[in-house]
């Protein structure tokens, strides 16, 4: 286990500062994009090609990236990454005026989203080995992503009235460039790590001079085997995902729903900025009583609250009731995110962080993309009944989930006691 680093407030704060400044840049490359496909094109057809090309990477590519993350040095990957979205996101300020290109451009800033995600999963148990302080951390990074995400549509807004969608980019790469400078910083981090530990900066063993030997083989086939690890961790993933694709529907179906709430589209607005209020402030939580529970429980019963959160829209769409519904919604689904990530991160073996990380998002990333697809089947006018169903199946399946885990003994196979180095044959099946 690798000993605590210690860092200084400035060097925790320029981390902090730069995760957020790059989160913005992410929003900012999103709906910037969107925006311009709509405007170059006037196709619905494109721009949804434009949101499937920022969500697939990380679900196709999830294998690569996690093997790319756990063979190399995380801070030199991390800041390869940023310097390649800083690029692309100038280079689609001047070319991408065809579908083709706005496609490409997003699916190359999805890539890259998906290993820089990858990278920050896999660095912050490296950095802060303890349960409780990847919690805290965890948390708070939650709360600044978060941020970012309220902050990166309005500078779209602002950008975009002045200068246009070109404007907008090159403002992005920016962003990314900035975040930059604190991969030295992270670098810094991983020297102390390694030396205090015996690991080289990319987690696995060694003498942080001499190689120890190539990671295990096997892409994102055991980074699942590894995630899905335990009865318990099974059941618990199987919650999440059911709730995930059932609340997914209301991303879909929101839109049409709030044409009939008094409001009407301006509404739908204000739901989503409620709602990410929610996903800012939820973290603040875990730093209560809440974070003595197990991460588990949390993650389930989270989960189960967002599911009630839907439902109580659907029930009763009432504009205060809709509002207070969405704000503790928000605030479930950051707990959730921070539960679950700390909880399977917690004791992965450092070699396989990166495919561990990879199969998590995957395997989150699908339960979204089949909540989407399942919507298609609503009929518009049917919009409230499919939240309401939706969130009621949500809420079910948390609440199962959550008695499952008040009667479980816990993982008698959690993935630290997967054998992992010499349990692994080629194919990246279990022996």
């Amino acid at each position: 286990m690798t000993a605590p680093v210690r860092q200084s407030r400035a060097a925790v704060l320029l981390v902090i500062v730069a995760l957020l400044v790059s989160t913005v840049g992410d929003e900012v490359a999103l709906v910037a994009l969107a925006l311009r496909g709509a405007e170059e094109t006037g196709l619905t057809s494109v721009v949804s090609a434009q949101m499937l090309a920022g969500l697939v990477p990380g679900i196709v590519l999830g294998g690569v990236i996690g093997r790319v993350c756990d063979r190399y040095r995380l801070d030199v990957v991390l800041g390869v990454t940023l310097a390649l979205e800083c690029a692309t996101a100038l280079a689609a300020a001047v070319f991408a005026n065809t579908p083709v290109l706005l496609i490409s451009m997003m699916l190359v800033l999805g890539v890259l989203g998906a290993v820089a995600q990858t990278c920050v999963m896999a660095l912050v148990p490296l950095l802060f080995p303890g349960s409780d302080a990847q919690l805290r951390v965890n948390g708070l990074m939650e709360s600044v992503r978060n941020a970012g995400y309220i902050v990166g549509p309005l500078l779209v807004s602002l950008l975009t009235a002045h200068g246009g969608t070109g404007l907008a980019l090159v403002v992005d790469a920016g962003t990314f460039a900035f975040a930059l400078l604190a991969v030295p910083v992270i670098g810094g981090w991983l020297a102390v790590a390694a030396r205090a530990g015996g690991t080289r900066p990319s987690g696995v063993k060694g003498t942080g001079t001499e190689e120890a030997g190539p990671p295990p083989r096997g892409g994102l086939r055991l980074g699942l085997s590894l995630l899905w690890a335990g009865t318990a961790r099974r059941m618990m993933l199987t919650t999440i995902m059911i709730t995930v694709a059932a609340t997914s529907v209301t991303n879909v179906l929101l839109p049409f729903f709030t044409r009939d709430v008094s409001g009407g589209p301006a509404f739908y607005g204000t739901l989503l900025a409620t709602w990410s209020v929610g996903l800012v402030v939820g973290p603040l939580l875990l730093r209560s009583g809440l974070s003595r529970c197990r991460t588990a429980t949390i993650a389930v019963a989270a989960a189960g609250l967002i599911g009630l959160a839907h439902a109580v829209v659907g029930a009763f769409p009432v504009v205060p009731v809709m509002l207070t519904a969405f704000l503790c919604g928000g605030m479930a689904n950051a707990v959730q995110n921070v539960a679950l990530r700390t909880h399977v991160m917690a004791d992965c073996p450092p070699e396989v962080r990166g495919r561990v990380g990879a199969a998590y998002g995957a395997t989150l990333q699908t339960a979204v993309a089949a909540g989407f697809a399942l919507a298609a089947f609503a009929p518009a006018g049917w919009a409230r009944w499919g939240i309401l169903v939706g969130g009621t199946i949500g809420f079910l399946a948390g609440l199962a989930g959550w008695l499952h885990t008040q009667v479980s003994t816990g993982d008698a196979a959690s993935v630290r006691a997967v054998a992992v180095p010499a349990g692994t044959s080629a194919s990246g099946e279990l022996r």
